[in-house]
């Protein structure tokens, strides 16, 4: 004979006379999950079925009351409850059905980043707080309750929803919890569920807090087998690490404190995660170069500026680039004219200027040596011993008027 836990039912199988089961969405020891087709209403839905014996319920009136409470619940982080009852030998709810993942499959692939750890879990508290201000308490708030609904068009990133908030509700009067079984999953009982004493809304955000942990670490808090996870946490706290930053580890050591009053309400939780969601400061995110930076203005921006820099063999011969610089430029070797015999040969490359900037150029250029005469005629004589012969300044040789000029100031200076 089966277990209740190793009954699944077939796909195809009509729940209630409406839910048309199809594939098998998931599993556990006390329920299996299955997408279904609701007949009278023709939308897509979630049924729950429990495989334990939920048939000895006491009060048929307070199970209704309690189902109308948890379908008036509506907020956008909670899966909605449609319908619960009992079909056959096993008790089933009908919630809105999710296309995504859950948060224990996410967790497969390692631990999350710090931003959408606290967008997720900001989501989580908002709709714990939700259900607390309506007396409801969760009591099995773990990665496999968080469902992570796949992104829809360009609306951004939907909402985390939490499920399965009513079951505690719904069962608790039952066998169930009348023999001492104990609702929640050991890794994420808080420490007054292990010791099998009051339950109230801080147990909710001690649960989440171990989530969170192991969504940014990637390690659970208490593992090992349901009896070693639910013991541990009466001897110790869990071990937040100081690497996830003063404010997370802050945050997580609070709402895993041993004492219940001691912890964050799931509004504060909430918003106490909406602002590390928002804060780029939890992330370390590559940097793009500042386009104002030094180097940035330095470097060649447009055609104009390109000219300064050597772009092939051709320019870096350094040839002036446009016609205004290329007057001052040494002409053609054909252009040159002979050395005088009495003075060394001129540089080559030396040309004439135009007679309108003559003028000019000679009144600049005589100021500029006579001001250079001047100070060696100061400078020399009381530098040089009183006995060393006489000092000959040689000036570069000018052709043209320019240079007569200029022999013509050299002989006036002459010692």
């Amino acid at each position: 004979m089966m277990k209740p836990s190793e009954h699944v039912p077939e796909q195809g199988r009509t729940v209630a006379g409406r839910y048309e089961l199809r594939e098998l969405l998931g599993t556990g020891g006390m329920a299996s999950v299955h997408r279904a087709d609701d007949r009278f209403l023709g939308r897509t839905v979630a049924v729950k079925l429990f495989h334990a014996d939920l048939t000895n319920v006491g009060d048929e009136r307070r199970q209704a009351e309690e189902i109308s409470l948890l379908a008036s619940l509506n907020h956008p982080a909670l899966v909605t409850l449609f319908d619960a009852g009992r079909d056959s030998e096993d008790a089933f709810l009908v919630m809105e059905y999710v296309d995504g993942a859950d948060l224990r499959v996410r967790l497969n692939d390692g631990p999350i980043g710090p931003r959408e750890a606290a967008r997720i879990g900001s989501d989580v508290a908002a709709a714990l707080a939700h259900i607390h201000a309506r007396g409801v308490i969760h009591r099995d708030v773990k990665p496999a309750n968080i469902l992570l609904p796949a992104p829809t068009g360009s609306s951004g990133v939907p909402h985390a929803k939490l499920a399965d908030f009513g079951i505690a509700r719904l069962i608790d009067s039952t066998s169930l919890t009348a023999t001492g079984t104990l609702i929640g999953t050991a890794a994420f009982l808080s420490p007054e569920q292990a010791r099998g004493g009051e339950v109230g809304a801080p147990t909710d955000v001690y649960s989440l807090s171990l989530v969170l942990l192991e969504a940014l670490t990637g390690e659970r808090a208490f593992p090992g087998s349901a009896v070693e996870s639910t013991l541990a946490r009466l001897t110790r706290s869990p071990d937040v690490p100081d690497t996830l930053g003063p404010e997370w580890s802050e945050l997580l050591r609070r709402g895993t404190a041993s004492t219940p009053g001691e912890r964050p309400t799931a509004e504060e939780f909430s918003s106490r995660l909406r602002g590390l969601a928002s804060d780029d400061s939890t992330l370390v995110l590559p940097t793009a170069p500042d386009p104002t930076d030094e180097t940035e203005r330095l470097a060649p921006a447009d055609a104009a500026t390109a000219r300064l820099a050597p772009a092939d063999a051709e320019t870096e011969r350094l040839i002036p680039a446009d016609a205004a610089t290329e007057r001052l430029a040494p002409a053609a070797a054909a252009t040159q004219r002979p050395a005088r015999p009495d003075r060394p040969a001129a540089p080559r490359g030396a040309g004439t200027l135009p007679r309108h900037r003559r003028p000019a150029i000679i009144a600049a250029a005589v100021l500029a040596v006579a001001a250079v005469a001047l100070v060696v005629a100061v400078l020399v004589p009381r530098s040089a011993p009183a006995d060393d012969a006489d000092v000959t300044v040689q000036y570069p040789v000018v052709e043209g008027d320019l240079g007569a000029h200029l022999d013509e100031l050299q002989r006036s200076v002459a010692p």
